[in-house]
């Protein structure tokens, strides 16, 4: 369901039906197709979208894609197979494609991969395909942009999107196979979500048959072209003939008669091509061409004269290829192989035609192939009259002169040797010039290479070197990324910060408010922000509670150092609140082996005997209280007392044991007696209510392990009437008795007559077997424990596997424990905390969080477990990209976002004096390493992590396979890893699909009070799924203990309707199952049984199973009749409806139902706008019941007259309470007036008619949280006007919404108020289901969204039924079609994807760490240890060589874009570089850019004294936004759109936005280009070095299959002259692959990175996403040329054509229209944000970095001053700059901060900061990047300073310089302001 505006039906456009196919095709695109494509999502399809899910790939798309490929030297003039073969096309054109797609059909038939044909999506073979395997989509073309002026190109464009919109229209996505990325295991692509709205049809049936017609015509012309249809190649496969030579003669000889059967053209004009010659050759070529090497196809190509060379296309070779495809697609000739090679077959004609005059086959291809050949022309041509070498002498002479008497390549005419290519090949091998690099850290890594070039030749000469000489600038990253603020605290070496100057505002004034300096106004303001924020902060602390359920109770933890007394007998004062727990010394297994024990003191035993009197007083006085409670209970009904009992535990007095050991008796005894006061207790339902509560108090009693005499008698008599005496003995194993009298005489049960016990009430004697019993009612209950034991360093029992981590942590080894949400994880974080904590006062722990709303959350509970008090020091500390609490720097534990962990072990300043002393990283949600956006950093972080890590995380598929690329990269560091992983959740979860009712006659909603359960909400038993079509149950679907019950009855049921044998299923009975247990059921008991139950019946729906005597579809059908008896009757009554989505009026009616039924729960909608469409839904129906109440209920409004009479007196009120107050009187007179005034208080004083009543709100009134308390919220959150009005409405109702763009107060106070049960309702996207402590009874999917994955479901699903909460939690499914349920409850995760971590850029930040830290200790082990790694990447599998060639020839790249100097230290602009990281290759380009002075030609036509508002300025600003977006935050359009002109035109029109992104300056792409040349140079030498120094196979394979061509000729090649003339002519190559080199392309003529990638040979790992390439910018950076179609690209460029880019950041720049920007450049409002902040901080980095530079060169000149070198133009731009000293000349303010935009995965709004340049905070403790200094309350999460910058030009600065400084700066700050105002 899309909430977003965009349009996905029909548009009011009718149709033009006098129009032709082109119309049609118009009218389809405008009304259907085009806003289809701009509701489309770009997607990951593996890691964000589908996962592990089945697909399909359109075979056509595939061969389209195949045969569109640039490089393919294939013929070319300029659903379906006629996008394929071009149908209409030339006909050329046509028979060379129809050939190719026939013979890619045979290729991928001998592939391990399945291949199915199906004629059309009506074909019933299709039908039953996608309902056994359900695709989740199709990889498919949609057809591309048309070229009008071709014949048939409408057509064929329109029967694809015909394709498209039959498949959307029924339950399966079409994924787009053109445009699609590839970046290592990410494959990014436009998503189209079907349709789901039934089967009604869109388009008029007029409209319809149009299609139908078009399509038939379509067939109609392929006919033609092979004379029978071949639109299916092969519906079976049969066997071949057994003699296949001669079956290949009979081929060859049937298709010569064919060629020469052809009719000649007639016309007296004609110069037909001499088919008998061209036939004769390719009889000759179709022998020779197995027994060619495949390295001697490559070829050159030979010139024909272009009348020639057409009429040979369209005289013979089109026939020839049009009758092969007949052959071919025949079912004699279908298992036959063919091979043509187009450049080899013109060689040959060239060859033999040109020596035809010495011709003597036999020396041309050998005597056994000649004789082969001559006989096959003889049966092909047996009219011959001359002898064969005369005939074809003869032939061939003729061939030659008809041919313009061809040249062969490096031959002269009449040669038959000669030396060609291959001997004077240029230096393509030679080695390429490498720039002089001396690093010792990385020369011992780095393999061995010739460097040529002088260290004084410049790496890159560029026309401009301005910001200082900029050749030579060093670069120090000491400084912050906004501005020049020392990284480092003064404590540590760094700088102490100046104090800002004052506003503009202030500059007249020396006082603030009169009395207050600037910067006491900034500490007073400072310090409010921190007292807010800690406010803020104990009250979520407060909100959250342990596993147990508990309040947490604050550790106050000693400093190591403080110590009490002095001299010997000093020790550590012990501050504790509880004892500490030793987190080291413990005997390893928990703490089963006895300790010493300790002999005490005379003191230690007075205290213990002081302790005891107190114990025994306070035992006295609780027996005392109980005895009174006691009588009081007596005199009171059985079932309020049951009501007080509950209240009575809640008292502290009930710990005792021996008061609690009588309570739980009697407890039991109400119980009992409850029952028997029943009017009907022997019904079932009555007695399952009695039995299920009386069993869970004996467990509960018995679970304590202590007991009185009294409580196990009554408990043996219960479980002995029940029937579960055999339970009784071991029951009681390990429970202590203790003595003591009972205060009450417990209900008799059972009486004795003639020695037999029997019972009172035979209504308590169960009749059921306590096994099935037990499944059916108590599975709940059961204990859950997984071989828990004490273990003395935590506070409960831990299962084993908790156990091995605690092990693990004590022995400081790296962990990686994966576990389902509810297992058990928490607290593996606070252990670690706790032991850094106690060991040490400077030892750091990072907790590292992928969301905001979890870094705060987490803070919130270290606030709340620990305490540390240390001089100048905190406890903990966060820091993600916008804001700090706490100095980061001066703290133990450390909680913060991915990207700036990653950012603080990168920083030099930190190498030395932060990064040793981190001890341990936890890694929360690790599988956040999968995600497109962000995952790199994840995988930069464990390479580098310098200490052991704790990975967490319950989302891995197949986590084996990332473990052991984890372990051996903890192993390379030194650290022992252990894998921890625990498949079983503690609580169950069911599910249930919500039944939408769309009936006119809905009831309407009444209230709340008066709401009756609708019944919609329907069971789904687990196993019930698997009619969706898998046999496959994937290991995380549990079933319940009673689900285990079910499914074993269904057997039953199914086997005794088929008459069966039941002893088969013998087994599986719950009571022979079970029979050996003589203790209650455990889980673990039901898990074993679960375990026998699904093998039973994935065995039947995989055809075998227990029944003996069925075949295999018999036992498919048997389980799949077991799996329809699980399912619900409604929902299978009403199967046929369910797989629709409801439309957005009914999805919205049925919403408050919904609720009614389930709260409290949180709804889960992946979609920002859904989310808030959700919460104002729910809001309107109860304020519009609200509303009908009040209008029509009497007693609302008596009860609001008479508020209004009572208001109405108010001024009579007034006068009288003056008049008391003025009465001169005695006190006692006062007394009475202030009594009176008392007593008049009534209810009217606090009436307010305007409160949302109880009944119309979701909020709960009985919380801890008063109304008051919310108003004093709403009032603090309002004061900063960042929250919507209607937002505050929803909590007084009780309902929040919960997503990344609201306001960070506003989410913290919606998860403080749920989690204290004042919300009941919480809408929410996939933010809160990050490791929020949010736990709810009840989980709701509310509408499908693309982005609800596997692994998106299981993290969503696990905030119901959290530990210590609910031992059930519910899912509902709302909204979403049932096979879309059921296919995500059969889901399974996704293996992890990933990365190849190390570009170009974190190769440049590791030397800048290297350097800059001089080189530190713990930096060289981290580069050692990288550099030494097997597998640097888990998602990939290239080893060590790879790794260092590729940082070889990366270092030589930024050698050259002078960004690395000779030793290897960063240079000029690093700033754009580094800090732009996460932007690669867009920083690099970028820099290139700078260097190339584009910035400079932009500012050139600025008049010198320009104002900001000068016309010439505003050009350059716009320029400027341009260069920019062509660069960052890039967004595609759909081709759809994009190459429409005319719908572009009617938007345009419409909007101010231009929409499709004007193209780049053409002396800015030109120097990218250059750029791109450079790189392209530069990674052509990596790969031909990294070929030299592998060995590889002569004879090359293909990536997919493996296979290998080889000469086919006894293993060996022929010995011909015309294959030793091959071998002569052809191309050498050792990087190209050999198959590509057939299309005639050498080494040494890669027009692109990413040709290089894709071409080079197997063996040479390229990865072109670790390669700054710069292709997709420059390809989408250019103005289409004039005649080009927009979707073809020139044959043999090698370049692909792009996909045009939206303007929406240039738009927004020029216009600032959010609703613009939406609508017509199609942007989401989810995304908008996101977007445009990005943006906004790449804006502010590049003008920090121009800052940054300006200053260095101003440092650099100004010394150069100082040593006298200077000439009279200036500064020398030969001066070597690399000596100038780093020179700190301002400082200002903000801090190091993250500007990644991948940091949050949906997820988290990530807000930057970047406080104007001169101002800075003076705190060392809270360092915050938001706020004002002007007294106004910004929440920080919304506001910063702005870029409006007090920057002064430095002195020396040139004005081109400062000029470019000052766009840059302007046009910021105008984007900035447009942004402010948007979100305003």
């Amino acid at each position: 369901m899309d909430f977003d505006d965009f349009d996905d039906g029909l548009a009011n456009d009718p149709q033009n039906d006098a129009g032709d196919v082109n119309d049609v095709l118009k009218y389809f695109d405008r009304t259907w197709y085009i806003p289809r494509s701009r509701a489309a999502r770009r997607m990951d399809l593996l890691g964000d979208y589908a996962g592990n899910e089945f697909f399909v790939i359109d075979g056509e798309s595939l061969f389209q894609t195949v045969l569109d490929d640039p490089l393919l030297a294939l013929g070319r003039k300029g659903e379906n197979r006629h996008l394929t073969v071009r149908t209409g096309d030339d006909p050329f054109v046509v028979a060379s494609r129809m050939l190719a797609r026939t013979l890619l059909f045979k290729h991928i038939m001998k592939l391990n991969i399945p291949v199915h044909t199906f004629r059309s999506l009506v074909d019933g073979r299709w039908k039953a395909f996608e309902n056994l395997k359900k695709p989740m989509f199709i990889l498919a073309n949609d057809g591309g942009a048309p070229e009008f002026g071709l014949p048939m190109s409408a057509s064929r464009v329109l029967s694809q999107r015909k394709f498209i919109y039959d498949v959307l229209r029924g339950t399966i996505a079409i994924a787009l196979l053109k445009g699609t990325a590839y970046a290592d295991s990410k494959i990014t692509t436009f998503v189209y979500e079907p349709v789901r709205q039934g089967a009604k049809e869109r388009f008029p049936q007029n409209t319809l048959r149009l299609f139908s017609s078009i399509r038939l015509q379509l067939d109609q012309l392929t006919n033609n072209y092979i004379k029978h249809p071949a639109d299916v190649l092969s519906l079976s496969q049969q066997d071949g003939p057994t003699d296949v030579e001669d079956h290949r003669g009979d081929f060859i000889v049937k298709l010569t008669q064919d060629i020469l059967s052809k009719p000649k053209p007639a016309g007296p004009d004609e110069d037909p091509a001499p088919s008998a010659s061209l036939a004769l050759i390719h009889l000759l070529h179709y022998h020779h061409l197995p027994t060619l090497r495949i390295q001697d196809r490559a070829q050159s190509p030979i010139s024909l004269d272009a009348t020639v060379a057409g009429k040979l296309c369209s005289d013979f070779i089109a026939p020839l290829f049009f009758a092969l495809t007949a052959l071919l697609s025949s079912q004699a000739y279908r298992h036959l192989d063919y091979d043509f090679d187009g450049r080899i077959f013109l060689a040959t004609a060239a060859y033999l035609s040109q020596n035809a005059d010495a011709l003597d086959i036999e020396d041309v291809v050998g005597r056994e192939l000649a004789a082969r050949i001559l006989g096959q022309w003889e049966r092909a041509n047996p009219k011959t009259s001359a002898g064969p070498n005369e005939s074809l002498e003869s032939q061939l002479r003729d061939l030659f002169l008809w041919l313009g008497r061809p040249t062969l390549p490096g031959h002269s005419q009449g040669s038959l040797a000669g030396q060609g290519p291959r001997a004077v090949a240029s230096g393509a091998g030679q080695a390429m010039q490498l720039l002089p690099f001396d690093n010792p850290v990385f020369n011992k890594h780095l393999p061995p290479v010739t460097r040529t070039l002088s260290s004084d030749e410049p790496a890159s000469p560029s026309a401009y070197m301005h910001f200082g000489s900029g050749e030579g600038t060093m670069f120090s990253d000491t400084r912050h990324w906004h501005n020049q603020k020392s990284i480092l605290p003064p404590h540590l070496g760094g700088e102490k910060a100046k104090p800002p100057p004052p506003p503009p505002s202030w500059s007249g004034s020396k006082l603030i408010k009169g009395k207050y300096t600037v910067k006491e106004w900034l500490e007073m303001k400072r310090l409010k922000r921190h007292q807010q924020f800690m406010s803020n902060l104990q009250i979520q602390a407060a909100t959250i509670t342990g596993a147990a359920g508990g309040v947490l109770r604050q550790m106050v933890i000693p400093c190591v150092g403080v110590l009490v007394g002095g001299g010997r007998n000093t020790v550590v004062k012990a501050i504790a609140e509880k004892p500490a727990r030793p987190a080291a010394s413990h005997p390893k297994g928990g703490g089963k082996k006895k300790e010493k024990s300790v002999k005490l003191t005379s003191k230690q035993l007075l205290l213990q005997k002081i302790q005891e009197e107190k114990n025994s007083s306070a035992n006295d006085t609780s027996r005392v209280w109980w005895k009174e409670r006691l009588a009081l209970l007596s005199g009171i009904s059985l079932d309020a007392q049951a009501q007080e009992l509950a209240n009575l535990f809640r008292n502290p007095r009930a710990e005792e044991e021996s008061t609690r050991l009588e309570m739980e008796l009697y407890e039991l005894n109400v119980e009992v007696q409850r029952w028997t006061q029943e009017p009907n207790p022997e019904s079932d339902e009555v007695k399952d209510r009695y039995m299920l509560a009386i069993m869970r108090m004996i467990k509960r009693m018995v679970d304590r392990k202590v007991l009185t005499a009294a409580s196990k008698d009554a408990v043996s008599t219960i479980l002995t009437l029940f029937g579960f005496e055999r339970y009784t003995e071991r029951m009681f194993d390990g429970v202590r008795i203790v003595d003591g009298t009972s205060s009450f005489k417990f209900k008799k049960l059972v009486k004795s007559k003639g020695g037999e016990k029997t019972p009172v009430y035979e209504f308590l004697v169960g009749n059921e077997d306590p096994v099935v019993w037990q499944l059916r009612l108590f599975g709940e209950y059961m204990d859950r424990s997984m071989d828990s034991a004490y273990d003395r360093r935590v506070e409960f029992q831990p299962d084993a596997w908790q156990r091995k981590v605690l092990d693990c942590i004590d022995e400081n080894n790296s962990i990686l424990v994966v576990a389902p949400t509810s297992a058990g994880k928490t607290f593996i974080s606070f252990y670690a905390m706790e032991q850094i904590l106690r060991s040490s006062d400077d030892e750091i722990i990072v907790y590292v969080a992928p969301t905001k709303a979890l870094v705060t959350q987490i803070a919130a509970e270290i606030y709340a477990r620990f305490s540390k008090k240390m001089d100048g020091r905190t406890c903990w500390a966060i820091h993600t990209r916008d804001w700090r609490i706490n100095d980061p720097q001066k703290c133990q534990v450390l909680v913060t976002v991915p990207e700036i962990l990653a950012i603080m072990l990168l920083s030099p300043p930190l190498a030395t004096v932060w990064t040793p002393k981190i001890k341990r990283i936890i890694l929360d949600e690790i599988h956040s390493i999968g995600h497109q956006e962000g995952g790199a950093v994840w995988e930069q972080i464990l390479l580098l992590a310098p200490c052991p890590i704790i990975g967490l995380s319950a989302t891995i598929g197949s986590p084996e396979i990332f473990n052991d690329w984890l372990a051996k990269v903890q192993e390379a560091h030194g650290f022992k890893h252990t894998f921890v992983g625990h498949p079983h959740r503690y609580s169950h979860l069911r599910k249930f699909f919500y039944v939408i009712k769309d009936d006119e006659e809905e009831r309407e909603f009444v209230s709340l009070a008066q709401h009756k359960a609708t019944d919609r909400t329907r069971f789904i038993h687990p196993i019930s799924a698997l009619s969706f079509g898998r046999a496959t149950i994937p290991d995380d679907l549990a079933l319940e203990a009673k689900d285990t019950l079910t499914l074993y009855r269904a057997f039953m049921a199914v086997a005794l309707k088929r008459g069966l044998s039941l002893d088969a299923l013998e087994r599986l009975n719950p009571a022979t199952f079970f029979s050996g247990n003589r203790i209650l059921l455990r889980q673990r008991d039901v898990l074993e049984y679960e375990a026998e139950l699904k093998k039973v019946i994935s065995g039947l729906l995989g055809g075998s199973g227990p029944f003996q005597g069925i075949t295999q579809s018999d036992a498919a059908t048997v389980g799949l009749e077991v799996v329809a008896e699980l399912q619900d009757p409604v929902l299978k009554g009403t199967s046929s409806s369910l797989d629709v989505t409801p439309n957005m009026r009914t999805f919205k009616r049925n919403l408050i139902h919904l609720l009614a039924d389930l709260h409290p729960a949180i709804l889960f909608n992946y979609d920002r706008t859904g989310c808030e469409f959700i919460g104002n839904a729910v809001g309107e129906y109860l304020e519009a019941a609200e509303e009908r109440y009040k209008a029509t209920n009497p007693a609302w409004r008596r009860k609001l007259d008479q508020w209004e009479v009572w208001k109405s007196g108010a001024k009579e009120r007034a006068a009288r309470l003056d008049k008391q107050k003025k009465r001169k009187g005695s006190e006692v007179d006062q007394g009475n007036a202030e009594d009176h005034s008392t007593a008049a208080w009534t209810w009217e004083q606090s009436f307010d008619p305007d409160q949302a009543l109880p009944e119309f709100s979701f909020a709960n009134y009985k919380s801890s949280y008063a109304l008051s308390e919310l108003e004093e919220d709403i009032k603090d959150l309002a004061r900063g006007g960042h929250v919507p009005p209607w937002a505050f409405a929803l909590l007084r109702r009780g309902v929040g919404v919960h997503h990344a763009g609201m306001n960070k107060g506003y989410r913290s106070l919606v998860e403080a108020l749920f989690r204290r049960g004042f919300l009941r309702v919480v809408v929410a996207t996939g933010t809160l289901a990050l490791g929020i402590n949010a736990p709810a009874k009840t989980t709701v999917f509310c509408a499908d969204s693309p982005f609800l994955t596997a692994l998106e479901y299981r993290q969503c699903a696990g905030r119901a039924g959290r530990r210590g909460y609910d031992l059930l939690g519910n899912v509902i499914f709302y909204g979403l079609p049932m096979d879309r349920v059921q296919r995500l409850m059969l889901s399974k995760l996704p293996v992890l994807g990933g990365g190849f971590p190390l570009t170009s850029t974190l190769v440049l930040r590791l030397c800048n760490l290297l350097e800059e830290s001089n080189r530190a200790p713990n930096v060289v082990k981290a580069i050692d240890t990288l550099m030494s790694m097997p597998r640097v990447s888990f998602a990939s599998d290239v080893g060590h060589d790879y790794l260092v060639h590729h940082v070889q020839f990366s270092i030589e790249y930024l050698r050259r874009n002078g960004l690395l100097n000779e030793e290897g230290k960063p240079m000029n602009l690093f700033a754009i570089a580094g800090h732009l990281y996460y932007a690669e290759p867009s920083n690099l380009a970028l820099v290139g850019l700078l260097r190339a002075g584009v910035l400079h030609s932009i500012c050139k036509s600025i008049p010198p004294r320009a104002t900001d508002t000068d016309v010439k300025m505003d050009e350059a600003k716009r320029m400027y936004i341009l260069l920019m977006a062509h660069l960052f935050n890039r967004r595609l359009l759909p081709d759809s759109l994009s190459q429409n002109a005319e719908e572009l035109r009617r938007l345009t029109s419409k909007y101010p936005s231009m929409i499709v992104l004007p193209p780049m300056p053409g002396f800015a792409r030109k120097a990218l280009q250059r750029q791109a040349d450079d790189i392209l140079d530069v990674f052509v030498g990596y790969a031909r070095a990294y070929s030299t120094a592998q060995a590889h196979s002569d004879v090359p394979t293909l990536p997919l299959s493996g296979a290998r061509l080889a000469s086919k000729v006894d293993g060996q090649q022929s010995s011909g002259s015309l294959t030793q003339f091959l071998h002569q002519a052809s191309i050498p190559t050792t990087i190209r692959s050999a198959y590509v080199a057939n299309s005639g392309l050498r080494d040494d003529d890669f027009a692109t990175v990413q040709e290089l990638a894709d071409t080079v040979r197997t063996g040479i790992h390229l990865n072109a996403h670790a390669i700054p390439c710069l292709d997709a910018i420059i390809s989408s950076s250019a103005a289409p040329d004039k005649g080009q179609a927009s979707n073809t690209a020139f044959p043999g460029s090698g370049k692909k054509a792009s996909s045009k880019l939206n303007a929406y950041l240039l738009d927004f720049y020029l216009h600032g229209q959010k609703d613009t920007i939406v609508n017509a450049n199609g942007i989401r409002r989810n995304d908008m944000w996101y977007l445009l902040e990005d943006f906004r901080l790449v804006l502010l980095t590049v003008k920090a970095a121009l800052e940054q530079l300006l200053i260095k060169a101003s440092a650099a000149i100004a010394s150069a001053k100082a040593a006298g070198v200077r000439n009279q133009a200036g500064v020398s731009r030969k001066s070597n700059w690399r000596k100038a000293p780093s020179q700190t000349v301002v400082a200002a303010t903000d801090d190091w901060e993250d500007d990644s935009s991948g940091g949050e995965s949906d997820t988290e709004a990530t807000l930057g900061a970047g406080e104007s340049v001169g101002f800075t905070s003076v705190d060392e403790t809270l360092i915050e990047a938001e706020g004002t200094v002007d007294g106004a309350e910004l929440d920080g999460d919304e506001e910063d300073d702005g870029v409006k910058s007090n920057f002064k030009r430095p002195p020396g600065v040139t004005n081109q310089d400062w000029m470019v400084y000052r766009v840059v700066s302007l046009a910021c700050a105008e984007f900035d302001e447009k942004a402010r105002a948007m979100w305003a």
